[in-house]
């Protein structure tokens, strides 16, 4: 056929449409019934109309294939239908779907951004609805989610039914993870300034014995708990800042956890099991929660970043009665007599009791890698008993401890243990440090609710049995917020062991050592007066300084509870002075008053425990070219001229 000029496409269509019968026009932008009904549409170019076929043209195929189509949604959306039903209604699984809305819910309420819609069902309701009846529809399903919270990990069984909650740091909508239900009450505190530092609480120096005035701790705000009631269960969130390199020393959460305890302790409601009083306590911490507050031994359960503990409150009300940092003493431990009169610490800690059993308490000691501390553990031992001291004396020494060596600390009053000796991962390979997380096996002593640890190069002048009047971690200040781990309170337990082992690779320790590595883990100690500790060293280089220390160590009755011989250890000299005093740089360690005061022990001492305390001869030629040193230095004190009659000279 031959085209006509001037005929376009527009004129051509209208002619066709003229020799056929007139149908219904569809426009852009609307759908024939068919076409929405099985959810195709045909669409022509730009500017045309859509123009969909006559059913009446349709072939007998293209008919078939669009009633199947028709057919097969219809079937899944009623498979789809009944097996939501199902699930919706019955028991076994219905937990399924309550727990998907409601950990949806937990992102949007944690982020508190705008939310996309959780489910696809919530987002065609808004689509159909539009407006205000769709935002009232979907709060509707969203509150039926809250009420409906579902079913948490299995810790939380015993959190079901209707509990009233004390909220500390955390809001109600971030519960849901829980799945319960019940009154929640808000614990309002105010937040510790920022300008607060850790230093703050845990000075360098305070004035111990109150010459000046007496030593106080700055205040952490703590809540008014006189307003709230009784709770069945404290919920807290605890701040772990982990992209600060001091996250643990964070006093945010250091007075987080402490209103957390303190609610605890005096509204929660106890739980009798075995004579004693817990309380349910869960907390949501990204980092693990300070082990001294909630110990890991009290916990019953852990998913994610919840935790569950049912904490003993008398434990808890022992710990919270000391100050809350080292700005103050833990307790004092001489009367308002003096220093002579030693002050009754059972009047202000709890009743030395555990489950209506007397506590079971020792002093300990660890030895390992070679015979260099054996003679002090020795000495020791004697000193602890002529104190006055009863209790138990626990040695625990690794496979370098010969039996003749044994036999002597036996005598000298320590029961022995054998220990696999723990190995430090950073410390130098043939060094006395590279096995010296040893003292971790210390928690491991759990047939003792309380061990007193003191060092093998300590020697004791005043009964220290009032130390187990005091809360893990207890021990002397050393430099800024440490602790010397020297003389330190501790509770054994299991877990807390593991635990340490479990980051021994992780925690770097300032001084390589194990009393770096503690002083990480247990942040939040409690201070004892130095002269529970006393260091042997003259740092200052004073002549007043020196003319007081010597005096303490000469004092008799005892003014310290304990010397701590740093520098060269007394039975590595002879007998005659302290030979800290012929090299240089260990001349501040130098005292021959404390020296003197081991040596006194030693003398009382019988001669199966003497045996150990030999010298080599190796030490014997050092200590001769040390004083040969000293001459030529030509120091001043002329000691490197005194006559060496210590009979260890000649054996």
């Amino acid at each position: 056929m031959q085209r006509r000029p001037g005929l376009g496409k527009t004129a051509r269509t209208s002619a066709r449409d003229a020799r056929q019968p007139r149908r219904r026009r569809t426009t852009r932008g609307q759908a024939s019934p068919a076409v929405c009904a099985i959810g195709m549409g045909v669409t022509g170019g730009a500017g045309e109309a859509v123009k969909p076929s006559s059913s009446s043209s349709l072939s007998p195929v293209a008919g078939l294939r669009a009633a199947a189509i028709v057919k097969l949604n219809a079937a899944f959306l009623a498979f789809f239908f009944l097996a939501y039903m199902a699930l919706l209604l019955h028991p076994k699984y219905s937990y399924l779907l309550d727990r998907g809305a409601a950990s949806s819910l937990v992102r949007c309420t944690a982020f508190r951004d705008a939310c996309t819609p959780a489910t696809t069902s919530t987002a065609q309701l808004s689509r159909k609805l539009g407006g205000v009846a769709a935002n009232k529809a979907v709060a509707a399903a969203a509150a039926e989610r809250i009420v409906n919270a579902g079913r948490a990990p299995a810790m939380f069984d015993e959190l079901r039914g209707r509990l009233r909650m004390g909220l500390v740091n955390i809001g109600r909508d971030e519960l849901l993870a829980l799945g319960v239900e019940g009154d929640a009450v808000g614990v309002d505190f105010e937040r510790v300034s920022d300008m607060f530092r850790w230093s703050d609480l845990f000075p360098e120096w305070i004035d111990e014995e109150e010459d000046d005035e007496g030593p106080s701790c700055p205040e952490l705000p703590m809540p008014d708990f006189s307003r709230y009631g009784d709770v069945d269960v404290v919920v807290a969130s605890l701040p772990c800042n982990r992209s600060d390199a001091a996250w643990n020393r964070d006093v945010f959460r250091l007075q987080v956890h402490l209103v957390t305890a303190h609610m605890a302790a005096r509204k929660g409601r106890r739980h009798h099991a075995g004579g004693g009083g817990r309380v349910r306590v869960v907390v949501r911490s990204e980092c693990e929660p300070m082990m001294d507050l909630f110990r890991c031994d009290e916990a019953v359960g852990r998913d994610g970043e919840w935790w569950m503990y049912m904490v003993d409150v008398e434990r808890l009300e022992e710990k919270l009665r000391l100050p809350v940092g080292s700005c103050n003493l833990a307790l004092p431990l001489w009367g308002p007599g003096g220093i002579q009169e030693v002050f009754n610490v059972s009047e202000l800690t709890a009743a030395a009791a555990t489950a209506g059993r007397p506590r079971r308490e020792a002093y300990a000691t660890v030895l390992h890698s070679s015979d260099t501390y054996l003679c002090g553990a020795i000495v020791l031992a004697q000193s602890i008993r002529r104190a006055g001291s009863t209790r138990d004396l626990v040695l625990l020494h690794d496979h370098t401890v010969s039996k003749p060596a044994l036999a002597a600390l036996v005598a000298a009053g320590w029961t022995p243990r054998k220990i696999k000796r723990i190995r430090n991962p950073r410390a130098e390979r043939g060094t006395y440090n590279e096995y010296n997380y040893s003292k971790f096996r210390l928690w491991q002593l759990t047939d003792y609710d309380r061990v007193v640890f003191v060092d093998a190069d300590i020697l004791v002048l005043r009964d220290l049995d009032a130390l187990f009047g005091f809360p893990q971690l207890t021990a002397v200040g050393n430099d800024g917020s440490l602790f010397n781990s020297g003389v330190m309170v501790i509770e054994p337990s299991q877990c807390t062991f593991q635990s340490l082992i479990r980051q021994r690779r992780t925690i770097r320790s300032y001084n390589g050592g194990d009393q770096g590595f503690l002083n990480e883990v247990f942040v939040w100690w409690h201070r004892l007066p130095r002269r529970v500790n006393y260091l042997k060293n003259f740092w200052a280089n004073t002549t007043a300084e020196r003319a007081l220390k010597e005096r303490l160590f000469r004092a008799d009755p005892a003014e310290v509870w304990s010397i701590h011989y740093l520098g060269l250890k007394p039975w590595t000299c002879y007998r005659d002075y302290d030979c800290n005093w012929n090299i240089g740089d260990q001349r501040v360690y130098a005292s021959d008053a404390a020296h003197a005061r081991w040596w006194q022990v030693y003398d009382d001492m019988g001669e199966a425990m003497r045996s150990p305390c030999r010298l080599s001869e190796r030490r014997k030629i050092e200590i001769a070219w040390d004083r040969h040193l000293a001459e030529e230095a030509g120091f001043s004190d002329h000691h490197w001229k005194i006559n060496i009659t210590d009979p260890r000279k000649w054996e």
